[in-house]
């Protein structure tokens, strides 16, 4: 299941609706967004989930746990996303020992993500992260998607 569903699972089982029209109504997004992010057109990207996760008072990678509830024993939001998000892939990138000569052979030829791109990502030079792009590298990284944006 990619992380997209389970932050719209997560979210349609807290606000006990049952449709992503509602949904849409109760985190205050467009319902043609939260449509595109259902059916798989488009992706949130990481300052939408910060922005959801900001709206609930919650740390933002608990949105991204499957089948988890949020209760008043949950972490709350802090604003750390980006910074935890780089600390993460790089220091999983040097305990998997990734680089580039073992990157292909580890990586599934249907990523679809260069080991250029994957540096990119591990430098902070790419502004707009979405959770497909959080789902190629914690799969090339062989972790859960939550784990990477996790406070340690």
């Amino acid at each position: 299941m990619s992380s997209t569903e389970i932050m719209l699972n997560n979210l349609k089982q807290h606000f006990l609706v049952n449709s992503y029209r509602k949904l849409a109504k109760k985190i205050n997004i467009s319902t043609s967004i939260v449509l595109n992010w259902s059916s798989g057109r488009s992706s949130p990207n990481l300052k939408n989930v910060d922005d959801i996760a900001y709206f609930l008072g919650i740390a933002t990678y608990q949105l991204l746990i499957p089948n988890n509830t949020f209760n008043i024993d949950t972490p709350i939001w802090k604003d750390t996303l980006k910074s935890n998000l780089l600390n993460n892939i790089n220091r999983l990138k040097y305990e998997k020992d990734i680089h580039e000569s073992s990157f292909y052979k580890k990586v599934m030829s249907d990523n679809k993500m260069s080991y250029r791109s994957f540096l990119r990502y591990a430098n902070g030079k790419n502004k707009n992260i979405n959770l497909k792009k959080i789902d190629i590298i914690a799969e090339i990284l062989s972790v859960e998607s939550y784990k990477l944006i996790e406070s340690e």
